[in-house]
């Protein structure tokens, strides 16, 4: 049984948590801000299962949402997760926080997701009926440029002026949208295969690496 669940992102601002429950049901929560997630995104999970009545020990599965975006948002939301993994040996599920941004669309017609990472660069998802028409990656907005234009959503306002592009509304809030992401995932996905502790991907160069390049 792979429920409880308990979902979390925090990669784009503000984290998000869901915990779905065996009989369908799902509770929600969100940060009242994007920063000190390190002492407060456990104070929200704690309470998540507290509505359920259920403690650590009921869940059966974790989700993650592996980024990418804020450097410092991921590795936190890793971190706790890892924290709250080392007693409870739970298998991990990595889901994209780019396609929890694209299921907000509510749409199944094919969208990219582009989310600003700073230092000229833009983290690009790409998709079509809730699933991946390729990788997530992390290119320069310039090259963006030379990219067809078609519709997209982001969380953040772009910096740049995309011509010829389209922007969608986001009229599903992020816990819906992780929920039905999660949900697709595990789908396709051999529960008995998943890891324990799961890595960012950050996509993103850092800055000692460009230094050596």
């Amino acid at each position: 049984m792979n429920y409880p669940l308990l979902a979390l992102d925090a990669a784009l601002g503000r984290a998000s948590a869901v915990l779905l429950m065996p009989d369908g049901t799902s509770l929600a929560a969100e940060s009242e801000g994007d920063r000190s997630h390190s002492r407060t995104l456990v104070p929200m999970l704690e309470n998540l299962l507290g509505q359920a009545d259920i403690g650590w020990h009921d869940l059966r599965m974790l989700a993650l949402g592996v980024g990418p975006g804020s450097f410092t948002g991921l590795r936190i939301a890793a971190a706790t997760f890892a924290g709250i993994n080392a007693s409870l040996s739970l298998p991990v599920l990595s889901i994209s926080s780019l396609a929890i941004t694209a299921a907000q669309a509510g749409t199944d017609d094919e969208l990219w997701v582009l989310e600003d990472a700073r230092s000229g660069e833009v983290f690009v998802g790409h998709y079509q009926d809730n699933q991946a028409v390729e990788d997530d990656r992390c290119m320069g907005w310039e090259a963006l440029q030379q990219v067809a234009a078609s519709k997209y959503v982001s969380v953040a306002t772009p910096p740049v002026v995309l011509s010829g592009w389209q922007q969608l509304d986001r009229p599903i809030n992020r816990t819906e949208a992780m929920a039905g992401v999660v949900k697709n995932a595990l789908c396709h996905t051999e529960i008995s295969e998943l890891p324990r502790y799961v890595q960012p991907a950050y996509l993103q160069v850092s800055q000692a690496e460009r230094n050596l390049q």
